[in-house]
């Protein structure tokens, strides 16, 4: 999949973007990743699809351990079809502009390490339902 940044070209040998400006980027690949042959989802398409499969699979989850727990838990079981290596999560995250093109060790294991979490707090911000829980 090509990943397409917020000026619709591939992202090469730039520094880290704006978080607002790669949020953008983010909801675009969510909106990607959610296409399929027959179906093309407008992003808010695409996030709502994301949240009826959610709720419906783990709404029981989300009572246990409030939303964002459970929507990491439900993003590590590979619900939706995102990145999950360690090497195509730091392309990823250069992809989208969330972080510069060269980066150490450490900060390689931070952004693996927080990807679910950080995944799911881009998802939830578009949670109609938010409040609740």
């Amino acid at each position: 999949m090509k990943l397409i940044n917020a000026n619709h070209s591939t992202k090469s040998d730039t520094m880290k973007l704006h978080h607002t400006k790669y949020k953008k980027n983010y909801l675009r690949y969510l909106s990607q990743v959610m296409e399929t042959e027959d179906l093309r989802y407008p992003i808010e398409e695409a996030l709502e699809q994301i949240f009826i499969r959610f709720y419906s699979e783990y709404d029981c989850r989300v009572k246990q351990v409030g939303k964002e727990l459970a929507m990491v838990d439900w993003l590590q079981g590979l619900a939706i079809p995102i990145e999950f290596t360690y090497v195509d999560i730091i392309q990823l995250a250069k992809d989208m502009g969330s972080c510069d093109d060269v980066l150490t060790d450490r900060q390689e294991d931070l952004i693996c390490d927080n990807y679910f979490s950080f995944m799911a707090n881009i998802i939830l911000a578009h949670d109609s339902n938010r409040g609740n829980q």
